[in-house]
């Protein structure tokens, strides 16, 4: 199995200090409208350590695309680290798949080939994600599996 052969293109994603500052930005720049959430992962690993983290996130659809914005909460994620090091952008695109099996099988092909898994976690039978450096990518690639996207928080734009 390919990484790519059960998932699809999902997002592309930028890491910022202020989701909703951001967020109201490119409404207003692009006409873009933004669902957001405040996401608990309370099983997650960071580099290898095992440590739940919060974040806010914002989806906006573009044609069929979708960006997000992600705004760290806690103090320890590959977001904080990458603000640190890099400042806002860029940080990763994300492949979805259908089930959670499919994103399982997606992640132990990317570990049989010796790509270092970042970050990763989830909730039982809601969602799992996983983000593994790959460097021709200039950024990270999430693998994604999500039940469901619950009513969002707040919307802008």
């Amino acid at each position: 199995m390919s990484v790519v052969s059960s998932g699809t293109l999902h997002h592309t994603c930028f890491v910022v200090h202020d989701v909703e500052r951001t967020a109201r930005s490119l409404a207003d720049a692009l006409g873009i409208r933004w669902n957001l959430w405040t996401i608990e992962v309370p099983t997650a690993t960071i580099r290898g350590r095992e440590e739940p983290f919060s974040f806010r996130v914002a989806l906006g659809g573009v044609g069929g695309g979708v960006y997000e914005l992600i705004e760290p909460v806690s103090e320890n994620s590959v977001y904080v680290e990458h603000l640190a090091e890099k400042g806002e952008g860029y940080h990763h695109t994300c492949i979805a798949y259908q089930t959670q099996e499919a994103v399982e099988k997606a992640k132990a092909e990317l570990l049989s080939q010796g790509r270092e898994l970042i970050q990763g976690g989830g909730a039982d039978g809601a969602f799992a994600f996983y983000y593994f450096d790959i460097p021709e990518l200039g950024g990270a690639l999430e693998l994604l599996w999500l039940a469901a996207l619950p009513d969002p928080e707040m919307t802008i734009g």
